[in-house]
């Protein structure tokens, strides 16, 4: 006779001994693999409640790719911890220009960046006749 291993025998009178249990129970295997399914899917949908604001946004578009959900509204729950939300930003007020182009009418704040209109206007005659007549300027003022 070939010898057996004590994990081998273990193993199998393991699961022999699981085969007499379930046949007394009167369950079959499906209402068994129903019953892990469902414990199985309240453990996941737990954890997901409880950790999904802890994945970087690369990891939640992952999972909710996996599981195909369109928002987070499905996977994070009112249970978890909503983010604050930011203040609405101030509404930017529109600012009186300062400086003008008389021959296209354009205007400029004097703020940010100059507008390309201004700086090709800095390479022109106009803008060299102009310099000479306002050398501590950079570009005209507006008249209002």
């Amino acid at each position: 006779m070939p010898r057996v291993s004590p994990g081998v025998r273990s193993a199998s009178t393991a699961k022999a001994a699981l085969e007499q249990e379930i046949a007394r129970s009167g369950l079959n295997d499906q209402a068994l693999l129903r019953a892990a399914t469902k414990e199985a899917f309240e453990r996941v949908n737990l954890l997901l409640k409880a950790y999904y604001a802890d994945f970087s946004p690369k990891q939640q578009a992952l999972i909710l790719a996996t599981i195909g959900a369109k928002s987070t509204s499905s996977v994070a729950s009112r249970e978890t911890p909503a983010k604050a939300a930011r203040p609405a930003k101030r509404p930017t007020e529109e600012l009186p220009p300062r400086f003008w182009l008389p021959f296209s009418g354009e205007t400029w704040s004097g703020r940010g960046r100059p507008p390309n209109a201004f700086l090709a206007w800095e390479g022109t005659v106009a803008h060299t006749e102009w310099k000479k007549r306002h050398p501590d300027e950079r570009f005209p003022l507006y008249p209002g």
